[in-house]
């Protein structure tokens, strides 16, 4: 199987370091973001897809053509344009008819990810009080997605964490635009085409996500890394 990585983006948030270091290779607890995911990937996981955009010869010079036993390929995305734009254009080197895809500058869990590989087609969701408006997913009885909803402030809902597990029917969609966006397209946004479609998305819960989009969101992930090693080192 196939997983491709999205290592694209500028990281505005996190400048002016990433003015210097992709946001997927910013340091964190000895390793980086995206390290840390190609060590994590399934054991079915035999070939990886980077796409990348700014400082894209940054993370292959770092990377290379091979790792934990896996070729690397790298897909450079130009424009810039959402996930569902990155995805699109990685879609010529898939080779395999299921696919895992994953954001490369967030951290998951190692278990959380063999098990959303184990079975696909399959998204994986983190129940959490929200802070903010967000659009959250839907779960019918039989634990697949059955829309992509909005949900209010303060509702606890089972929001996309950016994992997947997809096959060719994907890019059957229509582009769906990032919501407020004019010049992005979504992933996860274009899902329940599918599932108009009958096509059965299987909803597995994590156990662990942390974004690392922001100042304070890397210095919280810096902390529960180190906090794990330290428990491991014990």
């Amino acid at each position: 199987m196939d997983a491709i990585l999205l290592c694209a983006g500028k990281g505005t948030r996190l400048r002016p370091l990433t003015d210097r270091i992709p946001k997927p290779l910013v340091p964190l607890a000895g390793s980086s973001p995206l390290e840390r995911s190609l060590h994590i990937l399934p054991a079915r996981i035999d070939r990886v897809i980077l796409v990348v955009g700014h400082l894209g010869h940054v993370i292959q010079e770092r990377i290379g053509s091979y790792s934990q036993g896996r070729d690397v390929v790298y897909v450079e995305q130009k424009p810039l344009n959402g996930t569902g734009g990155a995805l699109r254009q990685a879609r010529m080197h898939i080779r395999s008819e299921l696919f895992l895809v994953m954001n490369g500058d967030d951290l998951y869990d190692q278990e959380d990810l063999r098990k959303l590989a184990a079975d696909g087609p399959a998204l994986l969701t983190l129940e959490r009080a929200l802070d903010r408006m967000i659009d959250s997913w839907k779960i019918g009885d039989d634990g697949s997605l059955q829309d992509l909803i909005p949900s209010v402030p303060g509702a606890s809902a089972r929001i996309n964490i950016g994992a997947y597990v997809l096959d060719r029917r994907w890019f059957g969609t229509s582009p769906v635009r990032v919501p407020g966006k004019t010049d992005e397209w979504s992933l996860p946004h274009a899902i329940p085409q599918l599932i108009a479609d009958g096509v059965r998305i299987r909803a597995q819960q994590a156990s662990f996500w942390m974004p690392v989009g922001t100042p304070e969101e890397l210095a919280s992930a810096e902390a529960v890394l180190a906090k794990s090693l330290e428990a491991k080192a014990g």
